[in-house]
């Protein structure tokens, strides 16, 4: 009996050695790995992971200007370091060519400026071809040799189809002006309007041609306003056509790139053409692309180079990262922009609305005499 009670003691003081030593060996790896409080807890950071190579070529046609063609490669350059995180001349590498207005002059013997921008441009290597405006991109995908190399147009008015540009290596950003908004500012901003101008020049059939444009605003005028339609590419038939003015309320400006002497034929800088348009107006001028209105329209829901160049950038991110330009429709940028020179509405009276003050774009100068 005093033999059965000792083993039972024994047998409880094991048990509780035991679970005693269970739960110190649990508590251990705590003891030993827990850090003391001067030491930081490591932490681990998310890399982002670094690019492919992304090379460019990019061909301005002609009827780009010198301006529009910066904004174009701003927002083409812009929206690559900031989104896709390349870097110029690391991981990104571009080169141009600018296409002259005569797209057959010779550049060499037996070579035009065509030739030698797709030969230049196949030396190059480019990820992807970007012609930007409505002739650079025509010629090139046409004339392009290698049907497998992806092609981004930007700037690019006429129709896709018609064109011959819907292929499986090409999309592209489309330029579509918007008349029927900026007539409806126009006439807002200048009360008891009732009939106004459409001005440009004879550049092309396509979607900014001041026919077009015209024929836009006559089935969708800002009534009780109306429009009259004047198209030249003549000098001389121009400056009249600035005279009538007087006649209209205000004056809605298309393009006005192609307009040349009257006895040389020699063309007018567009820049030159403006700036005698804006200071021999009677009646205040409204524009649909953002430079017209930085250099001294008064305002217009504009089209802007950087954000076409913006539009381009987002297809040449999908591009890099597999996307077919098959599947990738043309399509006008997201953003749009309402612009207003205050400059050029104190020089002709026109009174803003708060709203416009608030929501619009304001910049831009009015030219001197």
């Amino acid at each position: 009996m005093v033999l059965r009670l000792r083993y039972r003691k024994c047998w409880t003081a094991t048990l509780l050695i035991v679970l005693l030593l269970a739960v110190l060996v649990g508590c251990m790896p705590i003891w030993l790995h827990s850090p003391s409080p001067a030491t930081p807890l490591a932490t681990v950071t998310a890399t982002k992971d670094e690019p492919d190579l992304l090379r460019l070529f990019i061909i301005y046609g002609g009827d780009i200007s010198a301006v529009w063609a910066s904004q174009v490669r701003t927002g083409i350059i812009e929206t690559l370091v900031s989104s896709g995180g390349y870097r110029i001349n690391e991981t990104l590498f571009l080169e141009e060519y600018q296409l002259p207005a005569d797209i057959g002059t010779l550049v060499a013997p037996g070579k035009t400026a065509i030739s030698e921008a797709i030969a230049l441009s196949q030396e190059f290597s480019p990820t992807v071809v970007v012609p930007v405006g409505n002739q650079a991109t025509r010629q090139i995908v046409q004339a392009y040799p290698d049907p497998n190399q992806p092609i981004v147009f930007c700037s690019f008015s006429g129709s896709v189809l018609a064109s011959g540009l819907s292929r499986a290596n090409v999309t592209g950003v489309l330029e579509l002006p918007y008349p029927i908004q900026t007539a409806r500012l126009a006439a807002n901003l200048v009360p008891n309007s009732s009939k106004f101008m459409v001005l440009g020049d004879v550049s092309s059939s396509d979607a900014v041609s001041t026919e077009v444009i015209f024929d836009t605003l006559l089935k969708d005028p800002p009534y009780p306003a109306l429009p009259i339609w004047r198209q030249t590419n003549d000098w001389d038939e121009w400056q009249a056509f600035v005279a009538e003015s007087d006649t209209v309320d205000f004056v809605i400006l298309g393009k006005y790139d192609f307009v040349r002497q009257s006895a040389s034929g020699n063309l007018i800088p567009p820049d030159e053409v403006l700036r005698w348009t804006l200071q021999n107006s009677t009646a205040p001028v409204f524009g649909m692309w953002q430079e017209t209105v930085t250099a001294g329209a008064v305002a217009g829901l504009v089209l802007s180079g950087g954000e076409q160049g913006k539009a381009a950038a987002s297809l040449l991110l999908e591009i890099a990262g597999g996307a077919d330009p098959a599947v990738l429709l043309p399509a006008r940028p997201d953003r749009n922009i309402l612009a207003l020179n205050l400059s050029a509405a104190s020089h002709w009276g026109v009174l803003p609305s708060f709203e416009l003050l608030v929501t619009a774009s304001s910049g831009g100068t009015f030219p001197e005499q």
